[in-house]
């Protein structure tokens, strides 16, 4: 298991201060203007990768959900070809396995969707990163969109034996925090939104990123 640096704390710590002052601010009644100027003040920052040891590898991505079992997935599918394709923009060096060489393996084998070690050796993969995603839903009501689901990335370096290298969660995922009207938007928006945003939340796990855009979210998790 990766236990987190003293920089990480640090800038975590920092996050939640000036996460704490937005909201001040925004009880003072300022909210776009104030926290515009915090957002300013903060860039450039850096929230270091939870787990930097993706960076020069060759890596397995895989999405498994408790409605996988039941048939072909599209919400798996979706999710673990936007995390390659971030991770591949977003991490040094890395070498994201094609999704249809991992799609081509799981067919010929009946993989089970358990052994992710033996997927990741399936496919000459150095490590393999598994998402795995449960009680997910876009709806509250009949009326209202709200994104939620219970994820868990869990991240097997397979050249060590398959050993359970990094893990984050079980993480219940929310967005936005208040809802959305329905009237506003159609089923199919509204999932890209909430799925743009779950995947995003996964792939900044594993390279540093601008501490703005975590305060940006966190805000927007207020509305």
């Amino acid at each position: 298991m990766v236990v987190q640096s003293n920089t990480r704390k640090n800038s975590i710590t920092r996050v939640v201060c000036i996460c704490g002052l937005a909201v001040a601010v925004v009880g003072l009644g300022g909210c776009i203007g104030a926290l515009a100027e915090i957002l300013y003040v903060i860039k450039g920052h850096k929230i270091p990768a939870a787990y930097s040891g993706l960076e020069d590898k060759r890596v397995a991505v895989v999405c498994v959900s408790d409605a996988s079992a039941y048939g072909p997935d599209t919400l798996t599918y979706t999710v673990s070809k936007v995390i390659g394709m971030k991770l591949a923009q977003s991490v040094k060096k890395i070498r994201v396995v094609p999704a249809h060489e991992i799609e081509n393996w799981v067919d010929t084998n009946g993989w089970d969707e358990t052994d992710f070690v033996a997927l990741g050796k399936g496919v000459n993969a150095e490590v393999v990163l598994a998402v795995e995603i449960s009680s997910y839903s876009i709806h509250e009501g009949a009326t209202i969109f709200k994104g939620r689901a219970d994820v868990t990335a869990t991240v097997f370096d397979v050249t060590n034996g398959g050993q359970v290298a990094f893990v984050h969660g079980p993480k219940h995922f929310t967005f936005p925090e208040n809802g959305r009207p329905a009237i506003q938007t159609t089923d199919r928006q509204f999932e890209a939104i909430y799925l743009a945003k779950l995947t995003e939340h996964i792939t900044r796990q594993f390279y540093d990123h601008d501490m703005e855009l975590t305060v940006a979210e966190d805000a927007s998790l207020m509305h």
